[in-house]
């Protein structure tokens, strides 16, 4: 497995999009979404909004391994889980019109560290206030990334 990082400055929120679309087309089958809030009751209907136009794609949950936890152990949980789809980008794209690297709690609720997963193994994890998503690939994929014009670095790189 090839791992490749990418990094907000080099994509617009239309390209992160884009990526998510390249990782579906090549087996991303399934993502799970964090909700963040300074505000219950603003993350209560953002989720409850979320949530209803996704519904009928819910999976439930299942241990899958996440980009952060409250320690090492925590990195794999339960965690629920909603099918990749069409229907699944466009709320995500909605939830998140900034992109998958959204982090912005001005407004008291917002998404953050999106997970694609690929028959149960993380394909792009998202550590949204880390400002970087680590890409698992095969060789040919990781050549295929490239090739569709997307930028990637073998190391996080240097904030200088």
């Amino acid at each position: 497995m090839n791992k490749r990082y990418v990094v907000p400055s080099d994509y617009s929120p239309a390209e992160t999009w884009r990526l998510v679309e390249w990782c579906r087309s090549n087996g991303a089958d399934e993502f799970t979404v964090d909700c963040r809030s300074t505000d219950a009751r603003t993350a209560k209907t953002l989720w409850q909004d979320f949530e209803e136009a996704v519904a009928q794609l819910a999976a439930g949950a299942a241990i899958r391994e996440r980009m952060s936890g409250r320690t090492a152990d925590d990195l794999n949980r339960k965690t629920e889980l909603w099918k990749l789809s069409e229907t699944s980008i466009d709320a995500l794209k909605a939830a998140m019109p900034e992109g998958i690297f959204q982090y912005d709690s001005a407004d008291g609720a917002w998404f953050e560290d999106l997970v694609l997963y690929r028959d149960g193994e993380m394909m792009l994890g998202v550590l949204s206030h880390e400002a970087f998503a680590i890409l698992r690939l095969t060789d040919v994929e990781a050549s295929e990334l490239g090739a569709a014009r997307f930028r990637s670095h073998e190391s996080l790189p240097r904030i200088g």
